[in-house]
């Protein structure tokens, strides 16, 4: 079993801190409406957040890619959910779609560009165990072009989508125990694989280390190496990342998963003429 040090009410203290910080409007959020689309058998859950345009994100070459700046070194303590084991800190999002919008960072700093390590695979279940009312996912944005924001090694963590008209793909999916693959209709190159339940530390850090070496293998075409991560309590996923997008209009993981936020119209319809699903690919890797 993976270690246990997140508090045991911390869904609650989660929301309820969320719901304050909204209501006192240092967290900007707000319901927003989804739009569904499906294309080519793939599915998109659009979310228009104008807050979002004003959501710090590092140019490539910034300071703090590379430095620890920024507001994961002294996190304001209003922001501060939990602190997780002895290595990570969970805080919240200021800038979110999703309630609650979780932010799950190293304490000393470490580079975005790193692949996750054990202690923080530990992290990341435990804060997904810790939400059993509310299932959630972990996203990790490793590299500016798998789209992360900045250069504090963070993962984020928040709930899946509720709604009967979308739901992540490898969720709808039958996946054997303990192979790799990929799944059908999605147009980009990925790999997945099922988690037994109640897993050990090892059996996590032995099924991501194998889907990131196969993403790295991938990448070795295009002399890269970010990737996206997302896991759930059923399964880990990587994808293989090309491009952070153009004009402005990208996606994280969560973008590739079909779970699209954007800040404006423009943006959106920006989407409708990249492609949608080309888009994606060109956004990865082709299969």
């Amino acid at each position: 079993m993976v270690n246990d040090s997140a508090p045991l009410d911390l869904e609650d203290i989660a929301l309820t801190k969320f719901d304050n910080l909204v209501a006192k409007g240092e967290i900007i959020w707000g319901p927003s409406d989804p739009e569904y689309v499906e294309l080519e058998g793939f599915q998109f859950e659009f979310r228009l957040a104008p807050a979002l345009l004003k959501k710090p994100i590092l140019s490539r070459h910034a300071v703090g890619r590379s430095k620890p700046v920024g507001p994961f070194v002294d996190p304001d303590p209003e922001f501060v959910v939990a602190k997780i084991g002895a290595t990570h800190t969970l805080i919240f999002s200021k800038f979110c779609v999703p309630r609650p919008h979780l932010v799950l960072h190293t304490n000393q700093f470490e580079l975005q560009s790193d692949d996750l390590t054990s202690s923080d695979l530990d992290a990341a279940w435990q804060v997904l165990g810790a939400f059993p009312k509310t299932p959630s996912m972990m996203i990790y944005n490793c590299g500016v072009d798998a789209g992360s924001s900045q250069g504090h090694k963070h993962m984020q963590v928040f709930p899946k989508p509720e709604g009967q008209k979308f739901k992540l793909f490898p969720d709808l999916a039958s996946l054997p125990e303990g192979d790799v693959i990929t799944l059908p209709k999605v147009p980009y190159r990925h790999y997945v694989v099922a988690l037994p339940a109640n897993p050990s530390l090892e059996d996590i850090v032995r099924r991501y280390n194998t889907l990131v070496g196969l993403a790295k293998l991938a990448l070795e075409k295009i002399e890269g190496t970010a990737h996206n991560v997302v896991m759930t309590k059923d399964w880990i996923m990587v994808i293989p990342r090309s491009s952070k997008g153009c004009d402005g209009v990208g996606a994280n993981a969560a973008g590739m998963m079909g779970m699209v936020w954007v800040g404006s119209e423009l943006e959106r319809n920006s989407w409708t003429n990249f492609g949608l699903t080309s888009y994606l690919q060109k956004l990865g890797m082709p299969l």
